[in-house]
């Protein structure tokens, strides 16, 4: 979406002052700019959390999945499972565990460059073509967006494909090396040894047989309250007019009147009373009792282990 909305903004600026292209191109240039930007921040941010032993296990550094990523990642240049994970796998925890993991930035930096020509660019073709006026009408416009976002889907699916193959594949290859403990992760060993206990003391009090009437009828209202609220807001994808939140594209004024598709200059318009508001409610109350639940068990876990 962020792409988009560079071809978005530069589009429909550029269009009548450098040209469309051009500003297709400079809109694409800052995409990748705020790519890499954005990858080299959250890198930092996961480089101080890894200094946690609690966030090293919790992203399984002494695994065997997340050591054949590690290996993968730390190839140099451009090998293809090593770009197929940078440029496929999600922005934020992709580079977190960049940084987690200790990788060489610039290598970092260098693999994602692909990322350009594979999603990059033809998203913002895409926001570019949305805001071109009189696209919408024009046929080889339309088909030139819709051969846009089809080559970044397929591009995205490719990549993400591949990473997969490429993990599994340096699995299979270097199980028993990647299986071997390493001195720098003893620490996350032995946090796992000692959490041993308290797991299988939540596993038992989360058993459902044996949670209380009290426990049961908490998570079950949770877990009802989830499913109303999203049948709901699915309903909007299928029925001719929406029940829940206004249709309200990317390209759309915000402050052109409702009836033309906007919002009349307010956010909270997208939402249609009462039955949005109701819906949300339902949405907001489903978090509250599965956040109450957790904690609930996590503590009658702690009591289990100091009786015991």
């Amino acid at each position: 979406a962020v792409y988009v909305f560079f071809g978005i903004v530069l589009g429909r600026r550029a269009e009548s002052t450098i040209g469309f292209w051009p500003g297709v191109a400079l809109g694409s240039v800052l995409g990748l700019a705020a790519k890499l930007v954005s990858s080299c921040g959250q890198y930092l941010i996961g480089y101080c959390l890894g200094q946690s032993v609690r966030v090293q296990k919790m992203i399984g550094v002494d695994t065997v999945p997340t050591r054949a990523i590690e290996k993968t990642l730390k190839q140099n240049g451009m090998k293809l499972g090593k770009v197929a994970i940078l440029v496929g796998g999600p922005d934020w925890p992709t580079s977190v565990t960049c940084g987690i993991l200790r990788m060489n930035v610039p290598q970092m930096i260098f693999g994602t460059l692909p990322v350009f020509v594979a999603s990059i660019a033809p998203q913002t073709l895409v926001g570019a073509l949305l805001s071109r006026e009189g696209g919408g009408e024009s046929h080889s416009w339309s088909t030139l967006q819709a051969a846009a976002t089809g080559v970044a889907a397929t591009a995205q699916a490719v990549a993400s494909g591949v990473a997969a193959a490429s993990i599994t594949l340096t699995i299979e290859k270097d199980h028993v090396e990647l299986a071997q403990v390493r001195e720098e992760h003893r620490r996350v060993a032995e946090l796992t040894r000692r959490e041993a206990a308290y797991v299988e003391a939540l596993a038992r009090v989360s058993s459902w047989p044996d949670l209380p009437i009290s426990r049961k009828v908490v998570i079950t209202t949770a877990a009802f309250l989830q499913l109303v609220a999203g049948f709901a807001i699915g309903a909007d994808y299928v029925l001719f007019d929406t029940i829940c939140f206004r249709t309200f594209e990317i390209a759309s004024d915000i402050d052109a009147p409702l009836i033309d598709g906007g919002l009349e200059g307010n956010v909270l318009n997208i939402i249609r009373l009462p039955v949005g508001a109701i819906v949300l409610a339902l949405a907001f109350g489903s978090v509250c009792l599965h956040v109450f639940h957790h904690v609930d068990l996590g503590r009658a876990a702690k009591r289990l282990l100091a009786e015991s």
